[in-house]
């Protein structure tokens, strides 16, 4: 599943109340089509089609597309942000370094002490377990993090109270898809008794987790504007996604679940790979100083070069591959954390 389905997160720095600008707002971040491809993701149901028209097996180009090509670069793009700019690593050293070294060594513990359970499938599956929670939590805070990005951008006249509310809607509806889902793999495992009577309570709070949202489209309704167009459409593309995946999950249909759920990965390391290059064009310490850096070019590239080194470790040997994924999964986590809450600015 981690490979899937994981991946950062974007957490937004305390809010301070409105203040009234004469600046007309701005309707999008770098662009309409940027915004509406790579940010809102809006042709997330064409993966969704090729996931349900397609297996997403290891032959499958579009699943290798977006297993090395996507949502492995969009972890390791974090250590890039961090260990080569001047302005974060090389100014607090002991912070980033103390903060890798304490989660790898925790990683390689959880692998050790994974090996000598018995009923443990792989001595990964504590780190896996881990990674899952964390990831729950990251694509919950991203998602959050990139609609209150927005919010600064292009809707100044949101009060603390409305952002705070927003951030607590879509944390709560991707958080409880996420355990929503980890229920029902459980019910597929040898321990399914003892979870598969969870099922028919879960389905009857479903509702409950779908509240907030229902009152945060209703805000959004009420107070929208034409400037605030491609905030709009990334927070309803988000809600959509996730309250489909919450139905197929209701439905038990496997297919669905899949087919949601991939189109879930690639939005997750579709939108941070973008938010982060609109982060940096404007940075000029570190690697960030020469322009080439700043572009989309860049970006490709890294992906492309990233993309191939992985699936050819991946082909020699996929313990290996699996396990410095799942490491480098911690750091990109922690990480992100650290960054966007550090650096506001770079995200205002």
């Amino acid at each position: 599943m981690s490979t899937t389905v994981v991946s950062p997160a974007l957490t937004a720095a305390p809010l301070a109340p409105a203040v009234a600008s004469d600046a007309p707002a701005k309707t999008w971040l770098v662009g309409p089509w940027f915004d509406l491809v790579f940010l809102a993701n809006l042709a997330w149901p064409l993966a969704v089609a090729a996931a349900l028209f397609s297996p997403l097996d290891e032959t499958n180009p579009i699943s290798l597309f977006q297993i090395y090509f996507l949502s492995t670069p969009h972890r390791w793009i974090t250590l890039v942000m961090v260990f080569f700019d001047s302005e974060r690593f090389w100014k607090e050293p002991a912070k980033f370094g103390g903060v890798g070294l304490l989660l790898i060594a925790l990683g390689l513990a959880l692998v050790g002490v994974a090996g000598f359970l018995p009923y443990a499938a792989s001595s990964l599956m504590l780190l896996m377990m881990l990674d899952y929670v964390w990831n729950a939590w990251h694509f919950a805070a991203q998602h959050a993090g990139i609609a209150r990005i927005y919010g600064r951008a292009v809707y100044p006249e949101q009060t603390p109270d409305e952002a705070e509310f927003e951030k607590s809607a879509i944390r709560t509806l991707v958080l409880w898809v996420f355990f929503r889902l980890a229920i029902h793999i459980g019910t597929a495992t040898e321990f399914g008794d003892n979870v598969r009577w969870l099922t028919p309570w879960l389905g009857w709070i479903d509702p409950l987790a779908l509240i907030p949202v229902g009152i945060l489209v209703y805000r959004e309704a009420v107070a929208f504007r034409p400037e605030h167009l491609g905030r709009a459409l990334y927070i309803g593309s988000v809600l959509a996604l996730y309250t489909a995946q919450l139905v197929a999950i209701r439905i038990e249909a496997g297919p669905l679940m899949m087919a949601f759920f991939f189109a879930g990965a690639i939005f997750h390391a579709v939108e941070y790979l973008a938010i982060c290059n609109w982060s940096v064009q404007k940075r000029t310490s570190g690697i960030w100083h020469y322009q080439i850096t700043r572009t989309g070019l860049a970006l490709f590239v890294f992906m492309a070069l990233l993309g191939a080194v992985n699936y050819f470790v991946n082909a020699q040997s996929v313990y290996l591959w699996q396990l410095v994924t799942l490491l480098v999964s911690l750091l990109h986590y922690a990480y992100d954390g650290i960054i966007w809450k550090a650096k506001p600015a770079a995200a205002s």
